[in-house]
């Protein structure tokens, strides 16, 4: 088995820091995603090239931002998260991992809502969340809490562990 490059270990141990922070207490620390976003930045800059931790840092939250947006379905502490993982490991795997992420928070979450009952403000939620973006106030609905953060790591896992929407 080869070794583990340092990048894979220091976002291993941000992803497994965030998940038991997530599942805990429902939030990501910002000192945590700010903290290993400029060590990514900072590790790239190192090897020579500091611009692939920025625009990984710079995809990631062009991806995930419209989605905090829309009807706060991404939330804020998974997008900075993602913008840390981006720092690491470039624009490339920053976006395969944000479009995991997409991939697996509707079934995710779908389901989560569901056990809890609380499916029905699905529409409303998002119908709130579109009205948001566009400059309207719609009646909020009661937000159900769902931890995205075991979405996040098998999207980073995904990532790094298959060439799956791999198109270069």
């Amino acid at each position: 088995m080869p070794p583990i490059a340092p990048a894979d270990a220091a976002v291993g141990l941000l992803v497994l820091i965030a998940l038991i922070t997530d599942l805990r207490s429902r939030r990501i620390p910002n000192l945590l995603s700010f903290g290993f976003l400029f060590l990514g930045v900072g590790a790239n800059g190192v090897a020579g090239d500091v611009a692939v931790g920025f625009i990984g840092a710079g995809v990631a939250f062009a991806l995930m931002f419209p989605g905090w947006l829309a009807g706060r379905a991404i939330r804020a502490g998974d997008a900075k998260l993602l913008m840390a993982v981006g720092a690491f490991y470039g624009g490339g795997d920053a976006l395969r991992a944000c479009l995991f992420s997409y991939i697996l928070h509707l079934p995710y979450g779908l389901v989560i809502l569901a056990a809890k009952g609380r499916l029905g403000n699905l529409l409303t939620t998002v119908r709130a969340g579109l009205g948001r973006a566009f400059g309207k106030e719609l009646p909020e609905p009661e937000v159900t809490e769902v931890p995205f953060m075991p979405v996040i790591a098998a999207a980073v896992l995904l990532t790094r562990c298959t060439d799956w929407l791999r198109f270069w």
